[in-house]
């Protein structure tokens, strides 16, 4: 076991989650986790949340933001979308941000993951989130409700895409 499998199984022990499927007509509010590392990852989760807002759904987002000396300051203070880097949390994962901690105990309906490539930081808040419904495109997610299929196609569009489809389209039997 690596240590960031096992400080994550260590602290989600501590969690209780009501665990309740979700789809755009159930869900009131959605979250979304995504990785930051050029401007474009943040204008194509900004379009997908604006779809998702035209459904009438409320749509917070965590941004893990890979380099933030490269992206600079111009998404700081934006209502909904918080940002976070590696100095947030420690390798041992004691989270120093309000905002992290927010998001991980927010009544969330679904919590999108959507990123692509999974780092210490995005699995260990989408694990420990109480999220009732989680989707996740990254193959092998332990901690996913819905885990998505993207490996012949890897790109955040296709990924967005696929979330719309299915969401839209699944219903709870």
């Amino acid at each position: 076991m690596s240590l960031k499998d096992f400080i994550i199984s260590k602290n989600i022990k501590r969690i209780r989650r009501n665990v309740r499927f979700h789809n755009f007509e159930t869900a009131e509010n959605i979250a979304i986790l995504y990785c930051i590392q050029s401007k474009s990852d943040y204008e194509k989760i900004k379009e997908f949340t604006e779809e998702l807002s035209q459904k009438g759904i409320d749509v917070n987002t965590l941004a893990y933001v890979v380099k933030p000396d490269d992206i600079g300051n111009i998404y700081f203070g934006q209502k909904n979308n918080n940002f976070f880097s590696e100095k947030h949390i420690t390798k041992f994962g004691k989270i120093k941000e309000t905002c992290i901690k927010d998001f991980i105990n927010n009544k969330t309906d679904i919590l999108i993951n959507a990123c692509i490539q999974n780092n210490f930081y995005t699995e260990y808040i989408f694990a420990l989130s109480k999220a009732e419904f989680k989707v996740s495109g990254i193959t092998g997610c332990k901690y996913s409700d819905l885990n998505i299929n993207i490996s012949e196609n890897e790109n955040s569009d296709f990924f967005t895409e696929q979330v719309m489809y299915y969401l839209n389209i699944i219903k709870q039997g």
